[in-house]
């Protein structure tokens, strides 16, 4: 019996200490989903029984570097839907009428009301209505159940095109962008910036969503309105870009008429003073308020289709040919080599035989050539045939070498997403031995043909940067950030990329070459009463029509507040189509009058010389 016993109370035992083992667990885990993960276990249960409906922040805005206005904000707006407490024999009555109202084919508002019904949850049916549509839907709405029609902070652009490219745009987030950015926060139906600095500083202009928060069931239909959550107002950007520079800019393109770009530095510390690309586009379209009449050229679909691509960036984007603005890299290279005397001279007749008589024969763009020339006046009359045989001498080594310190071949590094890298061709091209380096590549080389490739932003920051006696910059859009209550939040720093180290000599040349450039060379457009400017033209072959227009300054020469550069597509020759441009925008940088060029009629395309 006593052995019994013994295990009876052995088993009784082990049970007592495994029940015990298992409330211990018990208490532990409950302990642990309670306490240690209670607030998470809370919020999930929370948001499985709610549905958010999102009420659109106001958008911060976007200012130029004196304070004004380049994107703001406007009341517009939604229409929303609910399905709760409403028959679907009233609502199948009421379609027509709200068809008509909003603009939508029968088609068109059944499926924005299929995934109300379905799920019966509220959903946006409209977005950006004008107040005659909202009007007439509150005067007819006790006969449309279910629709609400709220106020909405919309975003603007006040100037229409101007800016337009470095704006950017808005858009419907994709799918593709939700999946990258709803770590973020981000959600399906936001309206995020596409391009330009409204995708740059997106993250700080969109400020924080607000919108109703739905009690939903466990098959996702809306039972109630919970609460409320009110948006808030997203930062405000103050960018580099002066109103009157860009302006002038913009006025100067469409004066010309074609395609092009202008881009204008500091060269004291990289800001962008105007950024245009032409054509341009009105981004307003992209916001477009249903129920305001748009015309028919500024509607997306036309914008995106028109043939002469007004959203591609010219500024950032287009890769040309420079032509003679690269004889600066040419001129600083001969004299940094210290093998080609300033004052060693070439006969120009307006052509040069490689090879000899008889042997591969280059142009110069003056058919009755310059005579003899040096460096200086090879330079400031942009002498092709001075450029062919001082290359030859040179090699094509040193030049590639300087042209990359400038950075050139290389993106700037801008920020605005698309930029393309441009090409300084090298010998390095043909390590494959399939190909070698030959003189006539060299002479293409030497006056910007061939294979070299450069951006107008690029073409800018080498004329800051010889404006600035060899410091380059990043290009920078941003002065500052604040938020609503105008709290400074972040503010734009110069970033100094580099620096082009030449003797004072090399620098002291080029600045006297450039500024004769304008007074007596081929940039004769260009002048200002009382100011010094220096600068470079350049006519850049193009095998798709009429030849492409350059042209490079800064100003005044030896304290430069502003470096220009701009492009006209076909322009033909750079002192008759972009110089003039190039004026204007100087002039409104340096706040002097309009007046005509002292002593320089414009020219026309088959007049004269002195028209690179």
């Amino acid at each position: 019996m006593s052995i019994g016993n013994s295990d009876f109370e052995t088993r009784l035992t082990n049970l007592t200490v495994i029940l015990a083992c298992g409330f211990g667990l018990l208490l532990a885990r409950l302990f642990y989903l309670q306490v240690v993960r209670g607030e998470t276990l809370r919020t999930i249960a929370e948001s499985n029984r709610t549905s958010l409906i999102s009420e659109r922040a106001p958008r911060g805005l976007i200012l130029d570097r004196d304070g004004r206005v380049l994107a703001d904000r406007r009341p517009t707006f939604v229409v929303l839907f609910t399905p709760l407490d409403v028959e679907r024999e009233v609502l199948d009555k009421a379609k027509m009428k709200l068809s008509s109202i909003l603009g939508f084919t029968p088609e068109e508002l059944a499926e924005k009301l299929r995934p109300a019904l379905k799920r019966a949850s509220l959903v946006r049916l409209a977005d950006r209505v004008s107040r005659p549509v909202a009007f007439a839907l509150a005067e007819q709405l006790p006969s449309l159940p279910g629709i609400t029609v709220a106020n909405e902070m919309q975003r603007r652009y006040p100037n229409g095109n101007l800016a337009c490219h470095a704006l950017g745009y808005l858009g419907q987030i994709s799918r593709r962008e939700y999946e990258r950015l709803r770590a973020q926060g981000y959600q399906p139906d936001w309206l995020i910036g596409k391009a330009g600095l409204e995708k740059v500083f997106d993250n700080v202009l969109r400020g924080e969503y607000g919108g109703m928060r739905m009690e939903v069931d466990a098959a996702g239909r809306s039972i109630k309105i919970i609460d409320r959550k009110e948006p808030l107002a997203g930062y405000q950007v103050r960018t580099t870009l002066d109103l009157d520079i860009q302006s002038a800019a913009e006025a100067g393109l469409a004066g010309a008429g074609k395609a092009g770009a202008v881009v204008a530095l500091d060269p004291r510390n990289g800001d962008i003073l105007a950024f245009a690309s032409a054509p341009g586009y009105d981004p307003n379209a992209f916001v477009h308020v249903r129920g305001e009449e748009l015309e028919d050229e500024e509607s997306v679909g036309k914008i995106v289709n028109r043939p002469d691509l007004p959203l591609f960036n010219r500024a950032i984007q287009g890769l040309y040919a420079p032509g003679s603005v690269f004889k600066i890299v040419d001129a600083a290279a001969a004299l940094e080599s210290r093998r080609i005397p300033p004052e060693e001279s070439y006969f120009c007749p307006g052509y040069f035989w490689l090879g000899g008589p008889g042997g591969k024969k280059f142009l110069c763009w003056k058919k009755e050539g310059h005579g003899r020339m040096g460096l200086k006046d090879g330079l400031i009359h942009s002498c092709n045939v001075y450029f062919y045989n001082m290359s030859l001498k040179l090699g094509p080594d040193p030049i590639e070498s300087l042209a990359g310190k400038f950075g050139l071949g290389r993106p700037t590094g801008v920020g605005i997403p698309g930029e393309k890298a441009g090409f300084v061709p090298g010998r390095k091209m043909f390590t494959d031995g399939r190909r070698r380096w030959f003189d006539g590549d060299t002479l293409n080389m030497a006056i910007g043909q061939g294979t070299v490739l450069f951006s107008p932003m690029q073409a800018a920051q080498l004329a800051a940067a010889v404006a600035s006696r060899g410091k380059i910059y990043r290009p920078n859009f941003l002065k500052d950030i604040r938020n609503p209550s105008g709290e400074l939040v972040q503010r734009g720093v110069p970033e100094l990329l580099g620096q082009v180290r030449m003797s004072p000599d090399t620098w002291d040349f080029l600045d006297a070459a450039l500024i004769e450039v304008v007074e007596r060379g081929t940039a004769q457009n260009c002048r200002i009463p009382g100011v010094r400017v220096a600068g470079k033209t350049g006519t850049a072959q193009n095998p798709h029509g009429d030849d492409h227009a350059w042209f490079v300054a800064y100003a005044p020469a030896g304290d430069p507040v502003i470096a220009v550069c701009v492009l006209v597509e076909h322009g033909k020759h750079g002192s008759s189509a972009a110089a003039p441009i190039a004026r204007k925008v100087l002039l409104a940088a340096l706040g002097s009058p309009e007046s005509p060029a002292p002593g320089a009629a414009p020219l026309s395309a088959g007049s004269g010389e002195e028209q690179e």
